[in-house]
């Protein structure tokens, strides 16, 4: 990971509990609005009163549909084994990648996990165990105390589960590459001295719900008090469940 990207993120950690249970998240009224306009919408998260009306298309489900099934499809306590494989990169916004990554990862609650690089390299975590990692060249580290985040779409998963009240959350429809999708975009807050800027957003299909893109932008001051502008983008080539069987099981192990 960037450096840069690595002192923001310590203004902003990722904690265990954003991996903890579901959203709730009530029913929002629909009004028509004609397909060939821009659908635009800030949707307040968990608890908020809802103040105004939500324009999509008929055709559209609510709001708040859209938002559990995002929810749903990246969760990471609900059976199963998830899987994805997907293309990293990081850098100044807008500029040259500063470093790119290709990995797939598997995810079983918040009891296993596996990270495995093309290159080489992998992690994997067991609850009670910690965290061990195993370089391309075959050197082994254990970190007992440590809890691994495999990439960052799962935390984006556990972020949209945990935002507190009053969190805006934008709902557009848009498309990708060619697919229908609905876009998901958010603020994080951040951290002192600086309390740099931090959006992130996700683009999910709209008929699987399953997500395609994510993307967190950081900007402002690191905690050195240096400027900065950089974003974090991750496709999402591929994402399933798979079914928790024993030899399924030996895919969050060494291999």
């Amino acid at each position: 990971m960037d450096p840069v990207l690595d002192r923001v993120r310590a203004a902003n950690p990722a904690r265990e509990d954003e991996f903890a249970g579901l959203a709730d998240f009530n029913a929002l009224e629909l009004a028509p609005s004609p397909r060939k306009r821009r659908r635009l919408l800030a949707v307040p998260a968990v608890g908020a009163v809802i103040a105004a009306l939500v324009v999509l298309p008929n055709s559209a489900p609510q709001a708040s549909e859209v938002l559990r099934h995002a929810v749903n499809a990246v969760a990471v306590d609900d059976g199963g084994i998830l899987y994805a494989r997907s293309h990293a990169s990081w850098g100044p916004t807008g500029g040259a990648p500063a470093g790119t990554s290709c990995r797939q990862v598997w995810v079983q609650g918040d009891t296993a996990m596996r990270w495995l690089e093309d290159r080489g390299d992998q992690e994997v975590f067991r609850k009670g165990e910690g965290t061990t990692r195993r370089t391309a060249d075959g050197k082994v580290t254990t970190e007992p105390g440590m809890t691994m985040v495999p990439t960052e779409v799962f935390r984006a998963g556990g972020l949209l589960r945990k935002a507190q009240s009053g969190t805006q959350i934008q709902l557009e429809e848009s498309d990708l590459d060619g697919r229908e999708v609905y876009v998901l975009r958010w603020d994080e807050p951040s951290g002192p001295p600086h309390f740099p800027k931090i959006q992130m957003t996700m683009w999910i299909d709209r008929e699987t719900y399953a997500p395609l893109r994510f993307t967190d932008h950081s900007s402002g001051k690191d905690t050195e008090g240096k400027p900065f502008d950089q974003t974090y983008t991750e496709d999402i080539l591929e994402f399933k469940t798979l079914p928790d069987t024993p030899r399924n099981r030996q895919l969050l192990t060494l291999q």
